[in-house]
């Protein structure tokens, strides 16, 4: 279609959310067909229980540890209030779903801000998650976190009422659907009485060797909720253009992570070579609580993508309680051991690009370093093949087995997200409400700033 008719469909296309892609031939358009099917059975998988944040501050929506479901539109701010304890750290995290591929603007996302409620507010964290290009709309995610400072005389350390405000940036021309939004509240108790936990880690230390082996094959997950569970290896996925899929590694205390997603020499369409059409591929990494990681290797984690072979990849410090009184740098959101989780995505343009429906993709997943028997000062590194749920902490780390020793079967929250104890009854790790009134913990929203540095090793580590 050219000149009015395809104007015309173009219309069509915003008015529905949705995006025009040609289709001029019978290939062109069984291809798209493709695409459209499969992005739709393949469609974000939302987990959580609905409500509706307030248009103001003093009308926010109250909300305890677990999962949310809402929507918001352009330019529309959300609030949510709970009341918070002054010594849980705790992180709230916010995905963003649009349609796939409609249009947006480099500066379209979402903003959070965390402050404390009444007359003398402070703000406590702020995180947003902006698209950065304009070929149209995918999954975006930010987090603000609460942690107490190591003396507990922070501005955002008392308990009482906080307020988390999200707020959507829309330029003029974007789509002006409303974007379901999923919200995620996890706190994570104190360290036990007396314990003193292990320096902080903010060197990423050597690179290690890429791994070799011929790829299984994985499906990636849709989402956080779904996310596929990956061990060190090499996996081999497919991407659709607009889509991100999503992978989970188990990481220990004292075991950092490193991976590289790598896309072969794709067939491209000829009248794409002759037009110079490009897109991107883009990955990034989440922790326990879903707050994003920065990458600490040096690794490059967005790149423009024309059909040629190009990986992208990130890598974490080691995993230490102590990192999050770490201030800026990638530590921060490495704090914690559970489940971290990666996400590889395919820009929505490649639809006018490739080929093939779908481009594949393999990953290269190392987890190296020992894994210690907690986050304490001078903990031991584990006997080989033992897990922290080998029976010795009521399967509270996120094993494979928490869930069933929680009574809860293997993919219940507490299976999925708990971090760890160390014996002595501190929990770490990100709980739902359920989990929470389990432990005796009083629950409410986490959110704050974070203090200062307590202990700091920026040692290398060879081999890690």
């Amino acid at each position: 279609m050219k000149g009015a008719a395809r104007a015309e469909l173009e219309c069509v296309a915003r008015a529905g959310h949705g995006a025009y892609y040609d289709a001029p031939d019978a290939a062109a358009l069984a291809r798209q067909l493709v695409r459209a099917s499969q992005l739709s059975a393949d469609a974000y998988r939302f987990d959580g229980t609905r409500i509706t944040g307030g248009t103001t501050a003093a009308r926010a929506a109250a909300v305890a540890p677990g999962q949310y479901l809402d929507t918001i539109g352009p330019g529309e701010t959300r609030w949510y209030a709970a009341g918070l304890d002054a010594t849980a750290t705790a992180v709230l995290a916010v995905t963003a779903v649009p349609q796939p591929g409609v249009k947006v603007g480099y500066g379209d996302g979402i903003e959070l801000k965390a402050a404390s409620a009444g007359q003398y507010a402070f703000t406590c964290d702020t995180g947003s998650a902006h698209f950065g290009q304009d070929e149209g709309a995918m999954i975006v995610t930010a987090a603000v976190s609460r942690v107490p400072t190591a003396k507990g005389d922070g501005s955002c350390d008392k308990a009482g009422p906080y307020l988390l405000s999200v707020h959507r940036t829309s330029a003029p021309g974007s789509d002006q659907g409303r974007w379901p939004i999923e919200i995620r509240y996890g706190s994570e108790a104190p360290l036990k009485a007396g314990t003193t936990p292990a320096a902080a880690e903010t060197g990423y230390g050597d690179k290690p060797a890429p791994l070799a082996g011929d790829p299984k094959d994985i499906t990636g997950g849709t989402g956080f909720n779904d996310a596929a569970a990956l061990t060190k290896g090499v996996w081999r996925d497919k991407l659709l253009p607009a889509q991100t899929r999503f992978y989970k590694v188990r990481l220990g205390w004292g075991q950092q992570l490193s991976y590289a997603a790598e896309f072969a020499n794709e067939p491209v369409l000829d009248d794409a070579s002759a037009a110079s059409v490009w897109s991107y591929v883009e990955t990034g990494t989440y922790g326990p609580g879903r707050q994003p990681v920065r990458d600490a290797s040096g690794g490059d984690d967005h790149r423009s993508y024309t059909g040629k072979p190009l990986s992208v990849g990130l890598g974490t410090v080691p995993v230490t309680w102590t990192n999050r009184w770490v201030v800026g740098g990638s530590a921060p959101a490495v704090h914690s051991a559970g489940d971290y989780y990666i996400a590889v995505s395919l820009g929505p343009k490649a639809a006018r690009l490739a080929r093939n429906a779908a481009v594949g993709v393999v990953l290269r997943v190392d987890v190296t370093g020992d894994e210690l028997a907690g986050p304490q000062y001078q903990a031991p590194a584990l006997a080989k093949g033992q897990t922290k749920d080998d029976g010795k902490d009521g399967g509270q780390d996120g094993g494979p087995d928490a869930g069933k020793a929680a009574g809860k079967g293997g993919d219940s929250a507490a299976g999925r997200d708990s971090g760890g104890s160390d014996g002595g009854g501190f929990m770490t790790g990100f709980m739902t409400g359920k989990d929470m009134i389990a432990a005796g913990a009083g629950g409410a929203v986490a959110l704050a700033a974070v203090g200062g540095v307590a202990l700091v090793r920026r040692t290398k580590r060879g081999g890690a």
